[in-house]
């Protein structure tokens, strides 16, 4: 990636980890106070652990940061042991990596296009053949998600890419493909069509999945994605 596409990147995550200067200078294992939402969420890029709090938290995770490695807090046992039953849901870990112009690899003939409003009722039929985990694990894609790009066997969509501007140039996509037509190529041909769109657009891929979905990191490293950090976010009950 460009060096202004990483200044890019690591400005976002400044803002979203409430960090006021740069992610370089903060201490190898801190915890930041932030007010964009009201769980926490642990970032770790392996030179350093920031845990991102709303400010009712942070003094707690001040407290249990203190004499533990990096290594030991970012876990989902670290986490329960201090958030107990406040711990509605753990989301983790997960891989977020990235790709611009200059790493993502394009691929000339690719058969994945932009979808149209006369596709609605593929896109629909795409959706209805996902179950909730599927439709969770792709980030949650909707028929109603626009732009969107997709892959088609005849008059079957076969695999569908969207993606969502996290302001202010990070494209986060979102990528499934239908049950009967996976390890074919489709999701490929669907991001293909995907980053042309984005990229020239100067925006900035971001690609973010559980750490056990291999199919899904596989295929974001044959597309060129970088990998920049992994992350665990907790859902509190209040």
């Amino acid at each position: 990636m460009k060096a202004h596409s990483l200044e890019q990147v690591d400005r976002f995550w400044a803002h979203k980890l409430g960090i006021d200067s740069s992610l370089a200078s903060t201490p190898r294992i801190c915890c930041t106070v932030q007010h964009l939402y009201s769980g926490v969420q642990l970032f770790s890029n392996g030179e350093r652990l920031v845990i991102a709090a709303p400010p009712a938290r942070a003094e707690l995770i001040q407290k249990a940061i203190v004499d533990i490695t990096p290594e030991e807090a970012f876990s989902v046992e670290w986490l329960q042991c201090i958030f107990g039953g406040e711990a509605e849901r753990i989301i983790g870990p997960a891989e977020v990596n990235y790709a611009d112009e200059t790493n993502f690899r394009a691929e000339t003939g690719h058969f994945g296009r932009a979808l149209l409003a006369s596709d609605s009722d593929a896109y629909r039929a795409f959706v209805n053949a996902l179950d909730p985990m599927e439709l969770e694990a792709s980030g949650a894609v909707s028929s109603d998600a626009f732009p969107a790009f997709g892959a088609f066997s005849e008059d079957v969509l076969c695999s569908v890419a969207s993606y969502e501007v996290w302001e202010p140039t990070i494209a986060h996509i979102r990528v499934a493909t239908h049950p009967s037509y996976r390890r074919r190529g489709y999701a490929r041909a669907a991001v293909q069509s995907l980053a042309e769109a984005a990229l020239h657009r100067g925006l900035i891929l971001q690609w973010r999945a559980l750490a056990g979905n291999k199919s899904s990191l596989s295929l974001a490293r044959a597309l060129g994605f970088q990998y920049y950090c992994s992350t665990l976010y907790v859902r509190l009950t209040r």
